[in-house]
């Protein structure tokens, strides 16, 4: 990721900038956001899922399917642990990176889903006992990218936190080197993505709205 540059641009101003740039930087786009257009509120992906890995002194032998994300997803590694053994079933709780039990337990061959992790563990030919275990790491990722901010996301681009300062398309491949306003003065009008309830949030992280 580039370093971080703080300056006070001076720029003209137009349908977008209402007043100076504080801070900008460089990065890449994630492929398949299609074509983005300058003035997209954009977040940061910075939530990655990694496969739910089976502790090698497990007794059970059902393997865990994809690991999707929750909105309250943690950085570092949660924890599943057989509480209660059951032919062909099996209940495990889960951790948080934190320490902190999530109030769902999971039932092995029932998909699981939480406000952090989402998976399902699959009965396997042997039976899972007490005390056998999944661990799961939620990462950075090597190289965080950009994704247009979506409410919805659950990998980070749920927060804005940069306005695109070029139009870019990553419809089919990641876009390197792409231009981004970190901080600064901005016209609503020229936001996509943008509404009122999100102003404060958006004052938070140094990027100040001007409404129409």
């Amino acid at each position: 990721m580039a370093l971080m540059t703080f300056t006070s641009e001076s720029v003209a101003l137009d349908n977008l900038i209402a007043g100076p740039i504080i801070a900008s930087e460089s990065g890449a786009i994630l492929s398949g956001e299609g074509a983005l257009v300058r003035g997209q509120l954009m977040g940061r992906v910075s939530r990655v899922a990694g496969a739910a890995t089976a502790d090698g002194g497990n007794t059970g032998d059902g393997v865990a399917g994809a690991v999707t994300l929750g909105g309250k997803a943690k950085l570092g590694t949660y924890t599943l642990t057989c509480t209660a053994a059951a032919a062909d079933a099996g209940t495990f709780k889960v951790v948080d990176p934190d320490g902190y039990k999530i109030d769902a337990d999971l039932t092995v061959a029932v998909a699981y889903t939480s406000d952090h992790v989402n998976l399902t563990i699959a009965d396997g030919a042997a039976d899972f006992i007490v005390g056998d275990i999944f661990t799961i790491a939620i990462t950075e990722g090597s190289a965080p990218k950009w994704k247009a901010y979506d409410a919805a996301g659950v990998d980070g681009s749920q927060y804005p936190i940069a306005v695109l300062a070029e139009d870019a398309d990553a419809t089919a491949a990641d876009v390197n080197g792409v231009a981004l306003y970190l901080s600064g003065q901005f016209k609503s009008g020229g936001l996509t993505g943008y509404v009122s309830t999100l102003k404060a949030a958006l004052r938070d992280v140094g990027i100040f709205v001007k409404e129409a």
